[in-house]
C-alpha cells in the first residue's frame, strides 16, 4: 500500500470518502464490547530520612513583610476575600493577626529548592519521588495561593499532571479545584481543564465527562495539537455502540493531523479502528492500523472501553501484521 505523508490533502480525502462510504453503506452494526480491564505501576518514592527532612524544612516560617515595613513570622495563613490571618507562635500558644490583603508587601516562602527538585525527578522518570515532592509544597502552599505569584499555581499543574499519570483522578480533581480559581493565563487554563475533563473520564463519571467532552470540542478546530475531547466523546459513542458518530470523532484530529505531535492522536486512531471494527469494515479498520504504525503510534493499554477492540483486532490480523500492539 503506498502511504501519503501526514499532511497530505490526498490522505484526508481518502479518509473522507472512506467515512462517507461507511455513511452511506451502513445503517447500524452492534457488537457487545467485554469486561474491563485495569492495572499500572509505580517507581519508589522518597526515602524515608529525606521526605521527613524536606517536611521539616517547609515546617519553616513564612515570612510576610507589610506595606508599612513591619515584618512578620506565620506557620499558618488563611486567606478570605479580603483579609488575610497569620497564626505566629508565642510562649506556648499562637497569636493571630489580621491583615488586608492590599497591607501585604512581599511574602517570602520557604522551600523554594524543592521545586527544581521535584522538576528533575521528573525529567528523570522518578515519578513518584516528584509527586512526593509536589504533594509537600502544595499542602504547605494551597492556603495562600491567593497571596503568591501566578506562576506558582502554574507549577502546580504540573502536580496535577503527575496525580493523573499515577492514576489518582479524585485527587487531581481537588486539586483543580483549587487551583483553578487562582489561574487567568489562557494557556494554564486550557491544562487545568484538560486535567478536569480527564480526571471526570477516568472516575468513570461519564455523564459528567461526556458533557465536558462536548465543550471541548466545541471549542476546539479538529486541527488543533490536542485531541483530547474527540478521543473521550468518541468512546463514548463506543460505549453505546453508535460506531458510526465514533468513527466521525476519532477520524477529524486524524485527517487534519500535521506532521508536528497532535496530543491524543493515538487514542483517537484507537477510537477510530474500534469504530470500524463495530461497523464489520476489518479491512477499514487494517488501514487505519497501518498507517497508526507509519506514524509510530502506540495503542492505548489503559482504556478498559478500547481493550476488546484490540484483541477483535490483533486476531483479524494476518501474523506477519501483528506486532505488539
Amino acid at each position: 500500500m503506498k502511504y501519503f505523508t501526514p499532511s497530505s490533502p490526498l490522505r484526508q480525502v481518502a479518509h473522507l470518502v472512506g467515512y462517507c462510504l461507511l455513511a452511506a453503506s451502513l445503517a447500524t452494526a452492534k457488537v457487545t464490547t467485554a469486561t474491563k480491564v485495569g492495572g499500572g505501576a509505580t517507581a519508589a518514592g522518597l526515602p524515608a530520612a529525606q521526605r521527613a527532612a524536606i517536611y521539616q524544612q517547609l515546617q519553616a516560617p513564612i515570612q510576610i513583610t507589610l506595606t508599612n515595613g513591619s515584618v512578620i513570622l506565620g506557620h499558618s495563613i488563611r486567606v478570605s476575600s479580603e483579609n488575610t490571618r497569620v497564626g505566629t507562635s508565642k510562649g506556648a500558644g499562637e497569636a493571630i493577626f489580621t491583615f488586608k490583603l492590599h497591607e501585604i508587601d512581599q511574602l517570602k516562602v520557604p522551600g523554594e529548592q524543592y521545586k527544581l527538585l521535584a522538576i528533575d525527578f521528573y525529567n528523570k522518570g522518578q515519578y513518584v519521588k516528584a509527586l512526593e515532592i509536589s504533594q509537600l509544597l502544595y499542602q504547605q502552599r494551597v492556603n495562600m495561593l491567593p497571596l503568591l505569584p501566578a506562576k506558582e499555581s502554574r507549577f502546580f499543574l504540573h502536580y496535577v499532571k503527575l496525580v493523573l499519570q499515577l492514576n489518582q483522578p479524585a485527587r487531581a480533581l481537588g486539586i483543580t479545584s483549587k487551583l483553578r480559581p487562582q489561574i487567568q493565563n489562557p494557556a494554564a487554563l486550557e491544562r487545568i481543564d484538560d486535567a478536569i475533563l480527564s480526571s471526570y473520564y477516568r472516575l468513570e463519571l461519564y455523564r459528567q465527562s461526556d458533557s465536558l467532552a462536548q465543550q471541548w470540542i466545541d471549542q476546539h478546530a479538529p486541527e488543533h495539537r490536542n485531541a483530547l475531547g474527540y478521543y473521550i466523546l468518541g468512546v463514548s459513542k463506543l460505549r453505546t455502540e453508535n460506531y458510526l458518530l465514533a468513527l466521525e470523532l476519532g477520524l477529524q484530529p486524524i485527517v487534519f493531523a500535521g506532521p508536528l505531535p497532535t496530543q491524543k492522536l493515538a487514542e483517537c486512531y484507537a477510537v477510530a479502528i474500534s469504530a470500524a471494527l463495530g461497523l464489520r469494515q476489518a479491512d477499514y479498520a487494517a488501514i487505519l492500523f497501518d498507517e497508526m504504525q507509519e506514524r509510530s503510534l502506540n495503542w492505548p493499554l489503559d482504556d478498559p472501553t478500547l481493550a476488546p477492540f484490540r484483541q477483535q483486532l490483533l486476531q483479524q490480523l494476518k501474523p506477519a501484521k501483528n506486532p505488539p500492539l
